[in-house]
């Protein structure tokens, strides 16, 4: 992160809304590598580029409903990662998942609790079958409806319920130290 770069977010922020549609450019120069980060994250590297593009047009065309003094970060993020995720129902996006990309939740700005935690849910979540390990992506990582995960899967919607909670099940054995994978 850019010492100070919160603050310099805003002003550019204020300034884009104010009709400087140029201070996107120092936008992009601090945080357009987070943002590039997320949308790769939600919908791939191969379409991260054009969801950053239309992330850009929906800063220019919103920045006068942002509040100052908030988190620009958080602001612009959500930003992108809404666009990738319609992105991804409108063109009918499905991203693999493999165990090795699928959340990075263990961060060294952990305390040692919350970094213990998240390993311990990476390695749940490495333990599921990747049909199993699609669907929490997309339920909790993309925040997928039923139904759209059961359009992203080509199944039915009591299908990917099922496996949702099937899936749900198994963490929580996972996670609360059990054996029973049922």
């Amino acid at each position: 992160m850019i010492p100070g770069g919160e603050e310099q977010l805003n002003k550019l922020i204020s300034a884009v809304a104010d009709g400087h549609a140029d201070c996107l450019d120092g936008i992009y120069e601090i945080a357009g590598g987070r943002m590039f980060a997320v949308a790769a994250s939600v919908a791939g590297k191969d379409y991260a580029e054009d969801i950053l593009h239309d992330s850009f047009i929906k800063i220019a065309r919103f920045a006068g409903k942002y509040k100052m003094g908030t988190n620009a970060y958080a602001w612009l993020t959500k930003i992108v990662r809404n666009t990738a995720l319609d992105f991804i129902r409108s063109n009918k996006v499905h991203k693999e998942v493999s165990a090795e990309e699928f959340y990075s939740l263990s961060s060294s700005d952990y305390s040692p609790e919350k970094r213990e935690n998240a390993i311990m849910l990476e390695t749940a979540i490495a333990k599921l079958d990747p049909d199993e390990k699609q669907v929490i992506y997309y339920r909790y990582y993309l925040d997928m409806s039923v139904r759209d995960i059961a359009k992203q899967l080509k199944c039915g919607k009591s299908t990917a319920q099922r496996l949702a909670e099937r899936a749900e099940r198994k963490l929580k054995n996972f996670l609360d130290g059990g054996t029973n994978e049922r």
